[in-house]
């Protein structure tokens, strides 16, 4: 049974992020986990501010969420993707599937060691 501890589905600002972070250092876990967590928050959602697509008002609308499994912890987060945008989405996910790891971890490389950014600053490895 999934138990949902943090539920936020706004415009996201770094300020967000903090809060976040803040919320999850109180849980009653073990200090290794909680930075797992955190960390893995942070990189979701700065993700989300600085990646995703934005409202006519240039606003990031999104989700996130944290909840509690018997197994662990689980973050599920989605934001804008304009109409436009979606074929190249579905072209990623396709190649992703078809791959095998040891492909998605070579590409994750070649990305990385030829300094390929997109006009965003990222390197285009997020879905990777």
């Amino acid at each position: 049974m999934n138990n949902s501890l943090l539920y936020l589905s706004q415009n996201f600002t770094q300020e967000d992020v903090d809060n976040v972070v803040k919320y999850i250092e109180t849980l009653d876990e073990k200090p290794a986990l909680i930075r797992k967590i955190s960390f893995l928050t942070v990189e979701t959602i700065q993700n989300i501010i600085h990646h995703s697509d934005k409202t006519p008002k240039g606003e990031t609308f999104a989700y996130f969420e944290l909840l509690k499994s018997n197994d662990g912890y689980i973050i599920k987060t989605g934001n804008l993707l304009r109409k436009e945008n979606t074929e190249n989405l579905e072209k990623k996910l396709k190649y992703i599937i078809s791959s095998t790891e040891e492909e998605v971890k070579e590409k994750i490389l070649n990305r990385l060691q030829n300094y390929e950014f997109s006009e965003k600053g990222g390197a285009g490895i997020g879905l990777l």
